[in-house]
């Protein structure tokens, strides 16, 4: 009889309280599947809010890379429509897209601001066009649209110390030999410098292309604005 209770005192000894055999209630699983659905909406949301900011950082690089291309091709003099000497600008309008253009609409009336250098008539300097966008005569180089909703929601331009973001249209023009840009709205009033507005599809994410008058070209946040 003494093993049989050597055994009984043994296994009496390591047995399992019964607490830890049992496993987790309903309770306890539903607590667990909350946070963890709560951590993982979370940490997805923040991914998709960091990669929408790259993609509007990367949009508005590419209006200043427009920008800077209509600028090389102004200082190039390069032909188009078979026109040779013509300058080069971006138009902007509200929405989602913009067009890159050469200034080559001949017949329409010129200006004669000082701002506008179209040299003399029957020169070699002679040029084009009116340093304006004219959708019936200018020579368009390459339209651009934006994806997956972002728009250029705001237009805004500088003079005098004035600004003011009320533009429907905004043309920014380069042309040889002057290398600086020429801004004008769609009235074609000239200004120093101008902003355009690019908006994320949701949320209220904003980048600013701002072009000023010397030509230099840059991309900030709301804080971004013409002096």
């Amino acid at each position: 009889m003494e093993p049989i209770s050597f055994f009984r005192t043994l296994t009496t000894r390591f047995a399992v309280p019964e607490q830890v055999q049992r496993g987790f209630t309903l309770v306890e699983m539903i607590v667990v599947l909350g946070i963890i659905v709560g951590i993982t909406a979370i940490v997805m949301n923040g991914q998709s809010t960091y990669n929408q900011s790259l993609i509007l950082s990367d949009t508005a690089y590419t209006v200043a890379f427009s920008v800077r291309q209509a600028q090389s091709l102004g200082l190039s003099s390069r032909a188009a429509g078979g026109i040779s000497d013509a300058g080069y600008g971006v138009h902007f309008d509200l929405g989602s897209s913009y067009t890159i253009f050469a200034d080559t609409a001949r017949g329409l009336p010129a200006p004669v601001n000082a701002w506008c250098p179209l040299g003399t008539a029957g020169t070699p300097e002679a040029k084009p066009g009116n340093c304006r966008y004219d959708s019936a005569g200018d020579t368009v180089v390459q339209s651009y649209s934006f994806s997956r909703g972002f728009r250029i929601v705001t237009l805004c331009a500088t003079s005098g110390g004035s600004r003011s973001c009320n533009h429907q249209g905004l043309d920014v023009v380069f042309m040889r030999p002057e290398t600086r840009a020429i801004l004008t709205d769609s009235n074609g009033s000239p200004y120093s410098c101008v902003e355009v507005h690019v908006r994320a599809p949701t949320g209220n994410a904003t980048r600013i292309v701002r072009v000023s008058q010397l030509g230099e070209v840059s991309v900030g946040g709301v804080e971004h604005i013409c002096p």
